[in-house]
């Protein structure tokens, strides 16, 4: 087996793992807050956060997506590769951003990644990394 294929793979697996994980405790977190079991955080809009869930979601659907169709030479997969892994740096950032912000402030835009456990962050930072250089390395 050649190192690219290996590699696509390897970080493809990585993508469904993360984003399976960081799913369920996000929703874990969400429903425990609904049904008031342990969770208490004040001034949330539950809505705003809400939206917030979709990114765990986006980056297990996308892990999925990126493990079957990674190994192909097909110009447009892997312009599409790309944009997505810079998409996901740019939330990772945002998410960072968002939530250093949403400590000093209190305001319902702030609590967007409430749910979503600070580290899920780091490892999409590091994954989207990941993702870029196997693109600019193997594909293009």
């Amino acid at each position: 087996m050649r190192s690219r294929f290996l590699y696509m793979k390897f970080l493809g697996l990585l993508l469904v793992l993360i984003g399976f994980s960081y799913s369920i405790t996000s929703f874990s977190n969400f429903f425990a807050y609904i049904f008031d079991f342990e969770i208490f955080v004040s001034n949330l809009n539950i809505y705003i956060a809400s939206i917030g869930l979709i990114i765990p979601l986006y980056v297990f659907v996308y892990g999925v997506y990126f493990y079957f169709y990674s190994d192909f030479n097909i110009t447009k997969i892997s312009k599409f590769l790309l944009f997505s892994n810079l998409f996901l740096l740019i939330i990772a950032l945002l998410m960072m951003v968002l939530n250093t912000i949403g400590t000093y402030f209190e305001s319902p835009i702030w609590f967007i990644f409430e749910f979503i456990h600070p580290t899920f962050a780091y490892l999409l930072i590091i994954v989207s990394l990941m993702g870029i250089y196997g693109c600019f390395k193997y594909k293009f």
